[in-house]
Parts: structure tokens; sequence; C-alpha cells
């Protein structure tokens, strides 16, 4: 191979969010991906997810369908040409289903998905790459199995790697979303830099990581681009779905509220009204949700293409958010594809993947770490999405202003 461009490789590669913040920037080359297609958590099937299908549509590079469990790192080196050494960054964002606390049962049990961090410190180890990035749920630093992390650390630490972790909200970053997430960054080269470097004197305008921003700069983007065919739809509702929806208050409404309500008390599923009877709402308050319009979305989770599962209707509309708008506040760009058949399929590609504004900012650590120099913050910025260079406020900015 020749070293001509920082090269990347994506294990774990899902429909290509991590991907697509490096492809898109100068002189960087995506040489494989590899995602075995599982459905998360209960899939069994392999390319039942058709991830691999979206990743090809947008980054030109088809991924190879393999169980990494069992895929030998040198193999993949043969595929690829690779030599040890030879690689600038190597992504691996194992899978984060076992680890999060979305499941009250990982607390307890430690399954066999989450050996595959360590298995990242396989290929580490084969392909000795200048730059390691890992992205999952908080709880891979801070939950119940911590064995996994400091097995890669310590890993990552003996082939002379400095390695920087912590827990983010991304929000903080401009992704109109409140998603709490763990980032790893590992340098041979130099220091590791991270998210929390790139901000260090800067912060993000407060109004624009909202769902009233994201979705009007969508708005604007469509008002002059054509809609892809894979975006703009969203599943339709039973009756009894629609009928509680258009029950639901503008601007952040849920089922409390029509549970308030004695005439429409009658639209509540039954766990909802055992719920309301009891008083112990626990979680379920955003389930049958409204997003509001002035704050960050909730968390896109994978399993967002239906309004039972999360606060994932629109703030004023009675239906769901559509694939493009679920995918704007996921920070993907406007014009980005999910060619499957499966519309369930395209939001759990969404809800599955790094959001692409923080992997292009996490990009541009990985560029800081090999250079030395630090970005200018319109390098932080993705074109088109809904986070733009006027949302980053800095001293430089300000004295601009």
């Amino acid at each position: 191979m020749t070293r001509h461009q920082h090269s990347v490789v994506d294990l774990f590669s899902c429909g290509g969010g991590m991907s697509a913040g490096f492809a898109g920037r100068p002189n960087w080359q995506l040489l494989a991906a590899v995602d075995l297609e599982v459905a998360k958590p209960s899939g069994k099937s392999a390319g039942e997810t058709g991830c691999n299908a979206i990743y090809e549509a947008n980054h030109g590079l088809k991924p190879f369908s393999e169980d990494l469990h069992l895929l030998d790192p040198s193999d993949l080196m043969e595929r690829v040409g690779l030599r040890r050494g030879q690689l600038t960054c190597l992504i691996s964002c194992a899978p984060c289903t076992d680890f999060s606390r979305a499941n009250p049962d990982n607390h307890l049990s430690d399954r066999r998905r989450n050996t595959l961090v360590g298995r990242s410190g396989d290929f580490i180890d084969a392909l000795l790459p200048d730059v390691f990035v890992m992205e999952n749920a908080r709880e891979l630093l801070t939950g119940n199995h911590p064995e996994h992390w400091r097995g890669l650390r310590e890993r990552l630490q003996g082939l002379g790697y400095d390695v920087r972790a912590g827990v983010h909200f991304l929000n903080g970053f401009g992704l109109p979303q409140v998603r709490e997430r763990a980032l790893i960054v590992a340098s041979r080269v130099g220091p590791a830099r991270t998210l929390e470097d790139l901000w260090s004197n800067a912060s993000v305008r407060p109004e624009a990581a909202t769902v009233r921003t994201a979705l009007s700069r969508l708005q604007h983007w469509l008002s002059t681009n054509p809609e892809d065919v894979t975006g703009g739809v969203a599943p339709g509702m039973g009756n009894a779905v629609a009928a509680r929806l258009r029950a639901t208050p503008h601007d952040g409404g849920g089922w409390i509220d029509v549970a308030k309500n004695p005439d429409t008390r009658h639209l509540l599923t039954p766990e909802c009204r055992k719920r309301w009877i009891s008083g112990e709402w626990g979680s379920h308050p955003d389930v049958y949700g409204r997003m509001w319009w002035d704050r960050p979305a909730p968390t896109i989770k994978r399993e967002s293409a239906h309004i039972g599962n999360g606060r994932y209707a629109h703030p004023e509309k009675d239906r769901l958010l559509t694939v493009r708008e679920m995918a704007t506040l996921q920070g993907f760009p406007f014009d980005y594809q999910f060619p499957v058949k499966s519309v369930a399929n395209r939001y759990r590609a969404i809800g599955d993947a790094v959001p692409p504004v923080i992997a292009w900012q996490i990009a541009a650590c990985v560029e800081w770490t090999l250079t030395g120099q630090k970005p200018d913050p319109k390098d932080w910025v993705m074109p088109k999405t809904c986070f733009s260079a006027e949302d980053i406020i800095s001293p430089a900015m300000l004295a601009a202003a």
C-alpha cells in the first residue's frame, strides 16, 4: 500500500456514521469496513439489517460481512494489502447493546458480545495503527463490567499508546440531541487529542443544538434540493395510536398529558393506564411523546421507528419524525442515503450510528494528534448538516465580531 493519504479501517461499521467523519475530509482514504449486519440485541442472521448497503451507497466501499469474533486480523490485512504499522487510524466501535443502561439486566449479566471490546485489541496489535478510536455507551467506562475497558487500556498502553477516555454529552458539541457517550482515543505518534481538547476554549450557542434549529435548517436545504426517496418517509400508525397522538399536546406533550384529561384518558395503552393509576411513571414518560421545539432531542435509539418506543413524534405534526428528520437530529448530512427496503432498518441504522457531525470532530482530533496543530473551528464543521460554523462561540470569533 502507498501511503499517499491518511488511511482508515472501520470495524463494526454499521451504516457508516463514524466513517463519514473521515471520508469527506481531505487526504483521508477508507480502506476497509467490516460489519456482520446482525440486528441487535436479538438478531441471529447475518445481513438482516442491510447496513452494509447503506455504507456502500454513501462511501463507495462494500464492507466485509464478517463476524469479528472469528475474523483473523491477518486475513483482513491480506485482503486490504496492509502491513503492520501502515494504517493511520483504526476505528472499532464495538457493540454497546450489552453495556447500555437501557437494558437493566446489563448491570447483572456480562455477555459474550462485550468481549468484542477486547477483541479490538487483537486488531490493534496486528495492525499497529497510528491512532485508535472507539465510541461506545458510557457504561463501557462506568458500568458494572469494567474489565473489558481496563483490559483494552492495558493492552494499548503496553503497545506504547497514549490513551484518553471520557464520557461526553454530545449536545455540548453541537449535536441537537441529548446523547451521552464514551469516547476513547489512543495514539502512538504523539499526545492523543479528544473532544474536550478541541472545545477547551469554545462553546455551542444555546439555540443551535435544538430540534427547531436542526429541522429548520433541513427544510431550508430541502427547499433547493430534492429529498432522496429513502429519507422522506415515516411508518404509518394504527387508529388507536393515531388518536392518542392527536390528543397529545404540541411541543413536548406526552401520554401523561393525555391521562390528565378525563376526556382523552381512555386513549391510553393498558400499561400507561396502569402507571397512571399507580403514579409510578419510572422511565415511561417519554413513550408516545412529542419532541420539544426549543430543546435538544432525547437520545435517538435504534428502535426509534415507533412512537411507543420513545419521544419520537414530531413537535406539531401527528406523525413520527421521518427518516430524514431523525437522521438530521443524529447529525447525518442532509443528502445521506438509506437504500434498504425496510423502513425500520433505516431508523435502526440511524440510531446505531456514531453521529457524523461528531465523527467529523473526532477526525479533526485525530488530525491534531497526527500533525500537532489544532484545527481551526471551521474545520470542525461537517458540510451539509444541521451544525454550522456560526454555532461555535470562541474568543477568536468574538474578537472578529
